[in-house]
């Protein structure tokens, strides 16, 4: 046992059966967002039993390390080593995971490597950085810029909280000088800065002379007191970063501190002494000079205070997106990634996480290289952990100590060299992995025929390759599965913009596929009047492309200034560096470069160790020659400079520190493209452009038109082909509007014709109710007609009581608030117009008010009659889409039952899951004790949309046919299906096909939909006194599906109504699919 080579063959073997053993890739997700009010450790594991009961395979967990207190969403994490306290800490998820195991499900755990909470008193890693500047060991953990055009701002970070000017802060009293435990800090409300060590003498000095009457000159306390004032002059400053140095200044300010802590502690005369020079040093508000010799102490510090606004254009620490809370963090340097990644890799090894969920992954340096770090760390970690086992099986035998030939500084190139090879695929050659052996030239992304370790009988088994997420045979051995590690990517991907096929990734968080679905529900031709309606309602004259352009121009201009700055700053050094651009002035860099960014076509680029894709270099080359066709005045010669740094050609003749700065500043503009969509577009743009509201979606495109069926399959079949492991989703905690609420506003697309009188006549009949503020009417035509969408999209199915109907009312006016700052015409978070504000709360108060002098309310509630139906249908149809796409469902916490969510923070409501597990159990017993009884339920709820069970009853049977025919979905052949007769157009449909061996029948499952059923309503409907139901033969007539040749012996089987649907070689008759139901889920084996 002392055999080197059996050691290593026995730590890689282990490996590999605890990548086996994983929970193995999602069937079906369940989001849940933690916080310590509603949703802790201990509240998920009570909710375990009823989503498995769902049919949900993993939950799917908010970000859980600790974050700032009271965070109600945890991604502003200030320590990466500790789970969060207020969610019940590292005990509370260890019996999480013990009862997500006791089901066979698992977790996949959402992470946050791109930014951190900064409340100095609460992150220890930013605390440091403001006590030691530069200096600090964990300066390069940020990225700040320490050497800013303005001089004043040199060796310092910009704070950006104050709530006024600095000097009316100061002198107001507000910032406070406090000891405790032998050091100084800085106090402002909630708020508490550490104090340069070098500056404590500022405080210490003050009435010193007093001190040494009182305590006379030869006392040990005060001589003490003096020694310390000495240390305190000799300790290095916080500018120098030498190491030697630089860990000198971290070790004996920490040794001055006890001593102070001692002294103090020992000797009241100087507590008294320190308390009193505090009070006088804090300033006496009537009194502005006696803030002189604070105000001398906060100009000694590494950090500079502002007030909040001045963080757009002056900040010098990249922060996540424009919030001054949140730091962005360097995880692209390994000294970085790994403190960040330790304990998530903990968890991993103790089986406790099952998979990854990267958040803004666009945000990292190079994304590329941080997904195959983690993939490789990942499996480093599994290998370290099977050596501390083996060592902790020697000691406990009696085989005597482990020879020094088998510590792990011994075995680790052995055994990381073999694991390397079965990897599932090898990184391209430049990436800079810790302990991964040398590659020469490039090596495939994912080898076909690598193993780990000895091959077995059966042939090598792919590392992450085990029976639970083994490929599918209809795709052959696709190279996802054979990743360590499930990991997805929080990627917005534009229209045309695909997943970086290099990416070792399951796939993304699925607002692709959202955005995809939810045209399907959109009557193209419609969309094309409801554009024009808008138009003539708002007056809004401008095409969306001139909106973004300028949406994003204003962000750019207001809130992320500093962002463009600290680029304009990197890009001037670099232009100093040649004599043919040394002449570019910072001021023309910076404009040009605001143009180039305000006209980038896509999130981001990822040019990375000097290699540029063709793609990316398309992308370039169009933000720039739109730049210059929009700044015709200006040198072309300057957008070409930048141009061809961007794609890494300029300027000429660069040495490596140059060229190493050129890639520092490509990166970064990488790292601000995504963030400046995102805010411009997204948070900006959608809120000034929306004819159909429910298209403004993130990833989304508002004129993009309705999808065809064609369309969606494509999509779908893609998916298969490319990223089979990929989340889709309809509704997550950054949408919009929840998927009921965009599928009732997609309706409006197929009456236009209706919803233009509708409309024109609300705002005649609200006219009284606007009023004058800054010479222009409140609210504006744009906000008017977002709020009679969102009226229309969120209207309760229970008409609220006259208790509840004020809360609602609350609800759209903190709603209607946030979607008209975002907009940033009339008003905006950072210069909020109150006048305006209270113009638009007064008004959706007045067009609310519940009297029956109120004509719009009763028209509202009468037009909301007419399309509630079609949106439940729709919304149900999207549903099954979701849950039988190819892809892991993602169920958004409470989405099961019908819910009008708008965005955060309504989506962010108290779920009653006590309801739903009591109507899970009440749909469950009705399925389990006769076809009869399962029958009138179907029927009973096609026919009353309204109740909540009918979305319920599809997500349960659907889940757990999916959970029942894992290999289905797995292995099987999507296949679109052919629909002919009358209403065609009105159905979305496809197979799923399987043949497990020779001799087994053929597993099949038909997916059938209808779709845009208002308009079918239109031309199908007579008169009558009961509702339309898209059901039965007078709404479908001679409509037919065509399907695939099946075995005739083998019916097929409605799930929903238990009720057998013929077909014959020609197909099937949709009036008997939809004779009880208005969803078909059909399968030849159920």
């Amino acid at each position: 046992m002392n055999d080197l080579r059996w050691w290593v063959d026995e730590i890689v073997a282990d490996v590999r059966r605890a990548i086996a053993e994983q929970c193995g890739w999602p069937e079906a997700a369940y989001r849940l967002q933690f916080n310590r009010e509603r949703m802790t450790f201990n509240d998920a594991a009570a909710l375990v039993p009823y989503l498995h009961e769902l049919g949900i395979s993993h939950v799917y967990a908010s970000p859980c390390m600790k974050a700032a207190a009271g965070s109600p969403h945890g991604y502003d994490v200030v320590d990466y080593g500790r789970l969060n306290a207020e969610l019940g800490g590292a005990e509370g998820y260890s019996a999480l995971a013990a009862v997500l195991h006791q089901h066979g499900m698992g977790l996949i755990q959402d992470i946050v490597p791109n930014h951190m909470g900064i409340v100095a008193a609460e992150n220890a890693w930013w605390s440091n950085v403001l006590e030691n500047g530069p200096g600090s060991p964990y300066a390069h953990y940020f990225d700040i810029d320490w050497h800013p055009v303005k001089t004043e701002l040199k060796n310092k970070v910009l704070l950006p909280l104050l709530g006024d000017q600095y000097g009316e802060v100061l002198e107001s009293g507000q910032l406070r000088l406090e000891y405790h435990d032998g050091a100084f800090f800085l106090r402002y409300f909630q708020q508490r800065l550490p104090l340069d060590p070098r500056t404590y003498p500022i405080i210490l000095t003050h009435r010193l002379d007093e001190l040494k009457d009182a305590l006379g000159a030869e006392s040990d306390e005060l001589r003490e007191l003096e020694s310390i004032l000495t240390a305190l002059e000799y300790l290095p400053p916080a500018t120098e970063t030498e190491t030697l140095r630089a860990t000198e200044r971290q070790r004996e300010k920490e040794v001055i501190k006890g001593r102070l802590r001692r002294l103090a502690g020992d000797c009241q005369p100087i507590a008294e002494f320190i308390e009193r020079n505090l009070r006088e040093l804090n300033g006496t508000p009537d009194d502005p000079r006696s803030f002189d010799r604070l105000d001398s102490v906060l100009n000694a510090q590494v950090y500079r205070l502002a007030h909040w606004k001045s963080a757009s254009d002056e900040v010098n620490y990249r922060r996540f997106f424009d919030i001054n809370e949140l730091a962005a963090v360097c995880t692209e340097d390994p000294q970085v990634f790994d403190p960040i990644h330790q304990l998530i890799f903990d968890m991993l090894v103790r089986g406790e996480v099952d998979g990854l969920r990267i958040d803004h992954i666009d945000g990292l340096f190079d994304p590329l290289e941080y997904l195959w770090r983690l993939q490789w760390g990942y499996v480093q970690a599994l290998a370290r952990a099977a050596h501390r086992r083996l060592i902790e099986q020697r000691t406990s035998s009696s085989d005597g100590p482990v020879s020094e030939t088998l510590r792990w500084e011994a075995v680790e190139p052995r055994v990381l060299g073999e694991l390397w090879r079965g990897l599932g695929g090898h990184p391209p050659p430049d990436l800079l992995l810790e302990g991964a052996p040398a590659t020469e030239g490039d090596s495939p992304i994912f080898a076909a025929d690598t193993g780990i370790g000895n091959a077995t009988s059966a042939g090598p088994r792919k590392l992450g390759q085990s029976p639970v997420n083994a490929p599918p045979a209809a795709g052959g051995d696709h190279p996802t599965y054979r990743l360590p590690l499930y990991v997805l990517v929080e990627k917005i991907l534009s229209p045309e913009e695909p997943l970086p096929e290099t990416w070792p990734v399951a796939g993304t968080t699925g607002y692709d596929f959202l955005n995809m679905v939810n045209r399907v529900s959109v009557d193209r031709n419609g969309l094309h009047e409801m554009l024009k309606i808008y138009k003539r309602f708002t007056g809004q004259g401008t095409d969306f492309r001139e909106v973004t352009y300028q949406a994003k121009l204003l962000i750019l201009r207001v809130a992320m200034s500093s962002d463009l700055h600290l680029l304009a700053n990197r890009l001037n050094r670099i232009s100093e560096r040649h004599r043919r651009t040394r002449d570019y002035t910072l001021n023309s860099l910076r404009l040009a470069l605001r143009e180039i960014l305000t006209c980038f076509p896509e999130y981001r680029t990822y040019i990375r160790r000097r290699r540029v894709s063709e793609r990316d270099r398309s992308v370039i080359h169009r933000a720039v020659a739109q730049a210059k066709r929009r700044n015709p005045a200006r040198d072309s010669a300057l957008f070409d400079f930048i141009r061809d740094v961007l794609l890494l050609e300029q300027p000429p003749g660069l040495n490596e520190a140059g060229r190493d700065e050129r890639d520092l500043l490509v990166g970064r503009f990488q790292q601000v493209t995504s963030p400046l969509v995102a805010k411009g577009i997204e948070d900006t743009a959608f809120y000034q452009y929306l004819p159909l509201a429910s298209l403004n979606e993130v990833g989304g495109d508002p004129v993009g038109g309705g999808g065809s069926v064609a369309d969606f399959h494509a999509e779908n079949r893609g998916r298969l082909e490319q990223r089979p492991g990929s989340l889709i989703t309809t509704t997550t905690h950054d949408t919009k509007r929840s998927e009921d609420i965009r599928a009732r506003i997609n309706v409006l697309s197929e009456i236009p014709q209706q919803w233009r009188p509708a409309v024109n006549r609300w705002s005649r009949l609200n006219r009284r109710r606007r009023r004058e503020v800054d010479g222009l009417a409140a609210p504006s035509r744009n906000d008017e007609y977002l709020l009679y969408q969102t009226l229309l999209g969120v209207w309760p199915l229970d008409p609220p009581d006259a208790q509840s109907w004020p809360r609602f009312v609350e609800r759209i006016q903190g709603y209607m608030e946030k979607a008209t700052r975002e907009a940033k015409r009339r008003t905006s978070w950072i210069n909020p117009n109150e006048e305006y504000d209270a113009a638009v709360r007064d008004f959706v108060a007045a067009v609310l008010d519940d009297n029956p002098k109120n004509r719009f309310l009763a028209e509202l509630r009468a037009f909301e009659e007419r399309v509630v139906d079609f949106g439940l249908y729709s919304a149900l149809s999207q549903v099954l889409l979701k849950l039988t796409s190819p892809g892991v469902p993602d169920v958004y916490q409470g989405q099961e039952l019908w819910e009008f969510w708008l965005v955060d923070p309504d989506n962010r409501r108290p779920v009653d899951f006590d309801r739903r597990k009591w109507l899970l159990a009440e749909i469950q017993a009705a399925g389990a004790s006769c076809a009869k009884e399962r029958l009138a339920l179907a029927r009973h709820l096609a026919e009353n949309p309204r109740d909540s069970r009918l979305k319920l009853l599809v997500t349960w049977q659907a889940l757990q046919f999916r959970r029942r025919r894992a290999d289905l979905f797995r292995r099987g052949r999507y296949e679109p299906l052919a629909v002919e007769g009358f209403a065609a157009e009105h159905v979305c449909a496809f197979a799923w096909r399987r043949t497990p061996s020779a001799g087994e029948p053929e597993e099949a499952a038909i997916v059938v939909v209808p779709r845009l059923l208002a308009r079918l309503a239109s031309h199908s409907q007579e008169e009558s006194e009961t509702p339309w139901r898209p059901l039965g033969e007078t709404v479908w007539r001679d409509t037919r599906l065509l399907i695939p040749a099946l075995p005739p012996d083998r019916p097929l089987t409605n799930l929903f109504t238990g009720q057998t649907c013929p077909f014959d070689e020609g197909g099937m008759s949709l009036a008997s699919v939809f004779s009880d139901f208005p969803v078909a889920l059909l399968s030849n084996l159920d």
